[in-house]
């Protein structure tokens, strides 16, 4: 399997790196900076990985890791949109502190830059072994679970990647490429927090579950981790 993930030089994007290259795949882990990823820079000496520079909200970026991934593939099988960012700066998600730039910086990485990545590689993926499209959301994304306050720019960026996951299985249909919205849970990442009950092994390896078992018919779909499906 060809997989290509965004966001890969720490977290839940490391992890899958780790899991998908132990597991035998051919992977391209993109990360913004690949001169400091020295842990995907570790795994590329031991196995198939490709270390891609690519910052998800630059589109000559994303056009230059097409490029690189061109060279070395004519398909992919899975594309994950794992890249994501929640601002450091709490207080910018609190009503009444709210900046523009602040939340318009989180919808462009969490939202924008999904699509247009997908948009650019998916005459790759579409020429892949049962083709699948992963958008990295959150069970914070669900407009009926949203029963507390706060997390503005976060929550709403989730929510609008999974109606843009909806969208796009029906772009995609006629291509055969599975788009599903998937939460990885809450996971001991630097976003998520120590506290957090998932490890980034135990939330990946449910992940890699849900994406071996996606069929066509599982398109448009927001699931967990675990495989259950998500109320929108």
């Amino acid at each position: 399997m060809r997989v290509l993930i965004t966001g890969a030089s720490r977290g839940i994007g490391l992890e899958l790196a780790r899991q998908c290259v132990a597991r035998g795949e051919q992977v391209f882990a993109g990360a913004r900076n690949p001169e400091t990823a020295h842990e995907l820079q570790r795994l590329a000496k031991l196995y198939d990985l490709t270390v891609i520079s690519l910052d998800v909200t630059d589109e000559d970026s994303i056009a230059a890791a097409v490029n690189t991934v061109s060279t070395k593939t004519d398909a992919l099988d899975v594309l994950i949109n794992n890249a994501a960012i929640n601002p450091e700066t709490p207080a910018y998600e609190t009503f009444g502190e709210l900046q523009a730039e602040a939340v318009l910086q989180v919808l462009h990485t969490n939202t924008v830059a999904p699509l247009i990545v997908a948009q650019a590689f998916m005459d790759l993926l579409s020429k892949g072994a049962n083709p699948r499209l992963i958008n990295i959301s959150s069970d914070m994304g669900s407009i009926a679970g949203r029963s507390y306050g706060g997390s503005h720019s976060y929550c709403m960026s989730k929510a609008a990647l999974n109606m843009a996951s909806r969208g796009l299985a029906h772009d995609l249909r006629r291509r055969n490429v599975i788009v599903i919205a998937l939460d990885p849970g809450w996971v001991q990442t630097d976003m998520g927090g120590a506290s957090a009950s998932l490890t980034p092994h135990e939330s990946v390896s449910g992940i890699l579950r849900v994406i071996d078992s996606l069929t066509l018919k599982d398109s448009g779909k927001y699931y967990d981790y675990r495989g259950g499906q998500h109320q929108w």
